[in-house]
């Protein structure tokens, strides 16, 4: 079953407690639906087995200090950040949200960063990798309007 099949059905329960006034079990399904709405082309397995294997990492007293970082978050905002293709706005959206989130510290922001860049694993500071992020979007738009230009050019 796929993740955009569980989330249907989901929603469709979550419906059914929400019109039933069960506010308690509204608001814990709605968290969990939150957790899967950028994972609708994956298997529901496969979602499974990564959270179970987030969920069950033994829990360290500071996170800083353990170097822990945040799978999810760091697979949530790549997904965004490809979904948003060349779309400024789009892209802009996901930096804003990205920027204002309080759980993407330096090592999940390095994560994003290399993953998205196809670079290197860590920046100097936070703000240093999300500015690669987004000089390999201004480059990625940049190839994609040269192209349009060639692909134009080429027509004659």
């Amino acid at each position: 079953m796929s993740v955009s099949r569980l989330r249907e059905a989901l929603e469709d329960v979550y419906s059914i407690f929400d019109a039933a006034g069960a506010k308690s079990q509204s608001k814990d399904l709605r968290a969990f639906l939150n957790l899967l709405k950028d994972h609708d082309n994956e298997s529901s397995s496969e979602f499974v087995a990564r959270l179970r294997n987030h969920l069950t990492k033994p829990k360290t007293r500071s996170r800083k200090a353990a170097g822990a970082i945040d799978q999810l978050k760091i697979d949530e905002y790549v997904h965004k950040l490809r979904d948003a293709g060349i779309d400024g706005t789009a892209f802009e959206a996901v930096m804003v949200e990205l920027r204002k989130d309080k759980h993407v510290r330096k090592g999940e922001a390095d994560a994003i960063a290399s993953v998205y860049t196809a670079g290197r694993p860590s920046w100097p500071k936070k703000g240093d990798a999300l500015k690669a992020i987004a000089s390999a979007f201004d480059e990625r738009v940049y190839q994609a309007t040269k192209m349009r230009q060639v692909d134009r050019a080429s027509r004659f």
